[in-house]
């Protein structure tokens, strides 16, 4: 059998009642999903079971779902959605959107198990301790579209904001990030210590 690896064709495959294809669509973007949802919500249990229920869920609908041209982003909307439902749940109040007030919080760290505390940059800290000041929102923005490189469109309809709005939230959280770093230009300085920055 030969494997299928583009969305789209994945996605009409799994559509279609293939499990192998389904696999693929769980192992390609568990990760993806996981650390998205973790910055939401810190318990990380409850998290993985509300991964395994919207697969399920998916699965159990495949002949009714539509077309879907960007997976990735379709994938964390429907997680984003999932924990909203549970965070509902819980509290018996209507959850419909996390606010700049929101006590959910998008936490970025340098911790990770595969490198010694020692070995941490100091310019990776400050930057890490510099996008916790920022609000959640603007987190969630920068995450996005810098980590999961996810364009302003896919972006404005997961957080249900116009483009304009977006690009405003973006801009401000950046220009932050510039004047708590004292930099000039902080899309560089982010962009280069990315991939030493990891999350929880």
């Amino acid at each position: 059998m030969e494997i299928i690896n583009d969305d789209t064709s994945l996605w009409q495959s799994f559509k279609a009642g293939d499990k192998d294809s389904f696999k693929i669509i769980y192992f390609k973007y568990y990760q993806n999903l996981y650390e998205y949802g973790i910055r939401i919500t810190d318990d990380k249990e409850q998290l993985k079971d509300i991964i395994h229920d919207l697969f399920v869920k998916l699965w159990k609908n495949k002949s009714n779902l539509g077309d879907v041209t960007a997976l990735r982003s379709y994938l964390l909307v429907s997680l984003r959605g999932a924990i909203y439902n549970n965070f509902q749940k819980i509290s018996r109040k209507p959850v419909t959107e996390i606010n700049e007030n929101s006590p959910f919080e998008l936490v970025f760290s340098v911790e990770t198990d595969y490198i010694n505390k020692e070995t941490k940059s100091v310019q990776n800290q400050k930057l890490a301790d510099a996008l916790n000041l920022l609000s959640p929102r603007q987190k969630e923005v920068i995450y996005l579209r810098y980590l999961e490189e996810l364009d302003y469109s896919e972006i404005a309809e997961m957080m249900n904001i116009t483009i304009k709005a977006l690009y405003k939230l973006s801009a401000r959280g950046l220009d932050a990030l510039r004047q708590i770093l004292n930099v000039s230009d902080i899309l560089f300085l982010v962009l280069t210590l990315w991939g030493n920055i990891f999350f929880y």
